[in-house]
């Protein structure tokens, strides 16, 4: 999926009018996935994304982007919330909808590799989801 098309869909799938809208919630995801993952899989989840979202996920710094912080899918929307400054439904409904864009922006194998690196609690976040491989055209 290439930048256009991605900024499209996000807009699209969550009801948002703005790119700038786009890119905050954007933010807010990323940032809280890559806060939770280890090593260096959220580069390696970066690599398979338009570039302007890995400069996202690169905001973060390296030594930061490597800690593995664990929490639970719950604290994952509260975050997501805060620093969008909404309230925690609306976190958890963007973080939803935000994974049915980012699923498809992503091989199987990669989403795969994501979905064990999580605990169970996350199992909701990824029930039907289209891969890049697939996503209808």
């Amino acid at each position: 999926m290439q930048y256009p098309e991605f900024i499209h869909e996000v807009k699209q799938q969550l009801g948002v009018q703005t790119q700038e809208d786009v890119l905050d919630i954007t933010r807010a995801f990323l940032h809280t996935l890559t806060e939770h993952l280890a090593g260096n899989a959220a580069d390696n989840l970066g690599a398979q994304l338009p570039a302007p979202l890995l400069d996202i996920i690169r905001e973060i710094d390296p030594e930061q982007r490597d800690q593995g912080e664990r929490f639970k899918l719950k604290e994952f929307y509260e975050r997501v919330a805060d620093k969008l400054g909404v309230d925690e439904e609306t976190g958890q409904r963007y973080t939803q909808q935000f994974m049915k864009v980012f699923g498809r922006m992503v091989t199987e194998g990669e989403l795969h590799k994501l979905k064990v690196s999580l605990s169970d609690d996350y199992a909701p976040l990824f029930e039907g989801l289209q891969t890049a491989q697939n996503a209808p055209n």
